[in-house]
């Protein structure tokens, strides 16, 4: 297999198939994700089954060779022994990474904005709410329009985190209200951080995601992914030509798809 693949474990538990782990993904997700349970290192490339608790993991390289895969890398379609879902996706995964390092996209973020399509966890095909934002909105102007389309107020406990980040979320934010609640010092309020900051902190890009985890105790979830990207002198023009049905200085709503 190539270096390129070299991140890659494959975890062996009950099921028919092997799954993908990207270990570069560090320890902060599992497939249940948000999960509170303890998680192995990595990410798995798929949420098609749960972790077996007597996993057994081997190098991608080391899994090619003893059964006998005829592959360089990802190509083409998934082998019978691993997992089809875990394969596409990592197969896609690494085509992103490889045109945003064509694309020397790395210098654009945090100067772009995004139209991100916010999601309940478990109602993603009933309802979601587009929200454009550029890189100078700040996460409070951001949290007032998500706040706007969920029953979200100040009584509800919320943290905002990169992918799929929970209670360890590295973006340390919180919305100004809990913030004082809190009283820790190491985190930022929600007015004091924009949008290109996180996207800087998260290499932002189209498809990935941020989350936001509210009412600790039970938690429920939204999440949103980044379904475009503007370029600044693209932005202005986006919300000028289309009737957005919420905004603030620099956000605003602008596309729904409400329950019926």
């Amino acid at each position: 297999m190539s270096e390129s693949t070299e991140r890659f474990v494959i975890e062996i538990g009950s099921g028919t198939v092997a799954h993908i782990i990207d270990m570069d993904a560090g320890a902060l997700e599992d497939d249940d994700r948000f999960s509170l349970s303890p998680s192995a290192p990595g990410e798995k490339m798929c949420s098609r089954s749960s972790r077996h608790p007597r996993y057994r993991r081997v190098p991608l390289s080391e899994f090619v060779t003893q059964n006998e895969i005829d592959k360089e890398g990802f190509e083409g379609d998934a082998p019978g022994e691993i997992c089809s879902y875990c394969w596409s996706n990592t197969r896609d995964a690494l085509a992103d990474e490889q045109e945003r390092a064509d694309d020397d996209v790395s210098e654009r973020i945090g100067t772009i904005g995004y139209r991100l399509r916010w999601k309940q966890k478990g109602r993603a095909r009933d309802e979601w709410y587009d929200i454009v934002v550029g890189p100078e909105t700040t996460m409070a102007e951001l949290d007032r329009l998500v706040c706007r389309f969920t029953t979200l107020d100040d009584f509800h406990l919320r943290m905002y985190g990169l992918e799929d980040e929970y209670l360890d979320s590295s973006i340390n934010m919180l919305p100004d209200h809990q913030y004082e609640q809190a009283g820790d010092r190491s985190d930022t309020k929600a007015s004091e951080m924009t949008v290109g900051e996180v996207a800087e902190r998260g290499a932002l890009w189209e498809g990935d995601r941020l989350s936001l985890v509210y009412d600790f105790g039970t938690p429920s979830h939204y999440y949103c992914i980044v379904k475009e990207v503007y370029e600044p002198d693209e932005l202005d023009g986006v919300l000028d030509d289309i009737d957005v049905i919420a905004s603030t200085e620099t956000a605003a709503i602008v596309r729904e798809k409400r329950p019926q």
